[in-house]
C-alpha cells in the first residue's frame, strides 16, 4: 500500500493548503447550479485542525447524513452493548399445572426487524415451559413509543415524498406485508389476488378487473372492526401478475393476531381476544427475544435504511424520557447530548432521524465536530467506521469514487433528496492522515449525478494532497 501512496504522490503532487481550498471554490463556483448554497469541511486529525473550512457555519438540509447523528448518539449515549428486547409476559405466577391463567402480554421496545421467526422464536420458548392453555386475552403494548407514528402524519405542512411503514413500538415484518395479483386469461374477469401471509386479521377486497391494455393498481388499507382492510382497485394485464407491498395501519395488532396463530400451531390453545393495553406491574416475564443496537448500524449508515433509523431515532427519545418516547424526546435527547460534547449550535434542527425532512437543517461544521468526538471515542469508534459504506465495495458509494485509490480508506454516508446531495465520513490522506469531512450542496435544479461526481472529485482532491 505505501508503494502505491509513492506512485499516487508522483503523479499527483502535494500543493498547499491555500491552494487546494481556492481549487474547491474555483470548482464549485464552476460546476454547481447558479443560487445553489454548498458548505465544505474538513479535518485533520493529526494536526488538530480544519484544512478546509468553506461555508462551514451555513446550516443546510442534510438529507441522510441525519442518519450519522442517529446512529451515533444512539452509539455512545446507549452504550455499543445496548440490545433491544421484544418480550412475552403473564400475570399468573404458578404455571406448573401448563396453563396461564390469564393474559398473555406482548410488549414491543422499538425493534424493527423482528419477523415472523422471532414470534415463532418466542412461542418456542413458551412451549419448553410445557404451557398448553392461556384462558385470558393477548393484549399487545406498544406504549415504549407515544403512539403509532404516520410519516405522512408526522411532521406537520410537509409533503413527504418518502413512504415509510408506520413507525411502531411493536412491530413485525417490516409493518408491511406483499401481495399478488394476477390477471385472468380471459378481459373482463377480476384478478386473483394471493397475500403473502393467510391470516384472518387481514381482509382482501378485490376490485380488480382483468384488461388487455396494461396494468394500473392502486391499494387503499383500513382498521376496522379488529381487521386490516384491504381494497385493491384497477386494472390488471391479462396473464400478467404483479407483486404489491402495503403498509401496515395497525402493526400491534398484526403482531398479537400472528402470535394467537402461531401459539394455536404449536399446541397451545388460546381462549381470548387480542386487545391492546399495558403489561402490569407485577407481571413475570416468560419470554424474549434480544437484538444489539450494533445489528442496526451497519443497514441504517451503510444502506440508508430509512424505517430502522426512524424507529433508532424514537429508541433514543424513549430512553431519555423513561418510555412513552415521541419524537420531540428524541430531537432533544439529541440536543442535549450535543450540548454535552459542547459542540451544539443554536441553528441545529434535528426533527426525525432518517433525514426525509427538510425541516432537518445544520452545518457542516457541526457534523465534523461531532464525527471528530466519534473519532475520540475509542469504545465505539470502530463500530461506527466499519458501519460507513465503502466505495466501489457496498452501500450506497457502491458505485462512487472510481478515481480514488484505493477506495476502502474512504468510509462515508450519502445524503439525497430533491435538491440536496450530501456526503460526510472518514478518508485516510496520501499522508496517512485520517480526514474528517462532510459536504453539502443544496439547490433548486441540476443533474443530481454530476453533482455526486463533483462531491467525489472534490474529496479525492483532498485526500491526495495531504
Amino acid at each position: 500500500m505505501n508503494f502505491l501512496i509513492s506512485l499516487i504522490l508522483i503523479f499527483y503532487p502535494l500543493i498547499d493548503q491555500d491552494s487546494i481550498e481556492a481549487s474547491i471554490k474555483q470548482l464549485l463556483q464552476k460546476s454547481l447550479p447558479k443560487n445553489s448554497e454548498y458548505s465544505v469541511t474538513c479535518f485533520s486529525t493529526r494536526k488538530n485542525d480544519y484544512i478546509v473550512n468553506i461555508n462551514s457555519d451555513l446550516p443546510l438540509i442534510p438529507a441522510s447524513t441525519n442518519k450519522l447523528f442517529t446512529t451515533g448518539v444512539a452509539l455512545m449515549s446507549l452504550g455499543p452493548a445496548f440490545t433491544i428486547n421484544t418480550e412475552i409476559y403473564c400475570d399468573d405466577n404458578d404455571l406448573s399445572d401448563g396453563i396461564i391463567n390469564g393474559n398473555l402480554y406482548l410488549k414491543g421496545y422499538g425493534d424493527p426487524t423482528i419477523t415472523t421467526e422471532d414470534l415463532k422464536n418466542l412461542v418456542q420458548k413458551i412451549k419448553a415451559q410445557k404451557i398448553n392453555l392461556i384462558t385470558g386475552n393477548i393484549i399487545v403494548d406498544d406504549s415504549f413509543f407515544e403512539e403509532t407514528f404516520y410519516r405522512n402524519e408526522w411532521i406537520e405542512d410537509e409533503n413527504i415524498s418518502v413512504p415509510l411503514p408506520p413507525i411502531s413500538a411493536l412491530t413485525i415484518n417490516n409493518n408491511s406485508i406483499y401481495l399478488r395479483v394476477v390477471g385472468s386469461n380471459k378481459s373482463g374477469k377480476a384478478g386473483k389476488v394471493i397475500l403473502d401471509d393467510e391470516l384472518d386479521y387481514f381482509q382482501i377486497i378485490n376490485k380488480t378487473q382483468t384488461t388487455r391494455s396494461r396494468t394500473t393498481l392502486s391499494v387503499n388499507s383500513s382498521y376496522e372492526n379488529n381487521k386490516e382492510i384491504i381494497i385493491i382497485n384497477g386494472r390488471i394485464k391479462r396473464n400478467s401478475s404483479i407483486i404489491l407491498k402495503v403498509h401496515i395501519k395497525k402493526p400491534e395488532f398484526y403482531a398479537g393476531n400472528l402470535l394467537a396463530r402461531l401459539l394455536r400451531e404449536n399446541g397451545i390453545s388460546f381462549w381470548g381476544e387480542v386487545k391492546k393495553g399495558k403489561v402490569p406491574k407485577f407481571s413475570d416475564r416468560i419470554s424474549f427475544v434480544s437484538t444489539p443496537l450494533i445489528e442496526f448500524l451497519k443497514p441504517i449508515n451503510k444502506n440508508s435504511n430509512n424505517f430502522y433509523a426512524e424507529h433508532l431515532f424514537l429508541i433514543i427519545g424513549a430512553n431519555y424520557a423513561g418510555g412513552d418516547g415521541s419524537p420531540f424526546d428524541a430531537s432533544q435527547a439529541v440536543i442535549t447530548f450535543l450540548k454535552s460534547l459542547n459542540i451544539y449550535e443554536p441553528d441545529f434542527n434535528m426533527v426525525d432521524g432518517s433525514g426525509i425532512s427538510r425541516q432537518n437543517q445544520f452545518s457542516t461544521g457541526t457534523l465534523v465536530k461531532f464525527l471528530h468526538q466519534i473519532y475520540l471515542n475509542p469504545a465505539v469508534f470502530n463500530e461506527f467506521y466499519n458501519s460507513l459504506s465503502i466505495p466501489q465495495n457496498d452501500g450506497t458509494l457502491s458505485h462512487r469514487f472510481s478515481n480514488l485509490f484505493p477506495p476502502d480508506r474512504l468510509r462515508g454516508k450519502t445524503g439525497t433528496l430533491n435538491g440536496v446531495t450530501a456526503l460526510a465520513g472518514y478518508v485516510v490522506a496520501n499522508s496517512g492522515d485520517l480526514l474528517i469531512f462532510a459536504i453539502n450542496f443544496n439547490y433548486s435544479k441540476g443533474n443530481q449525478y454530476k453533482i455526486r461526481e463533483l462531491q467525489d472529485r472534490i474529496i479525492t482532491l483532498i485526500a491526495d494532497n495531504f
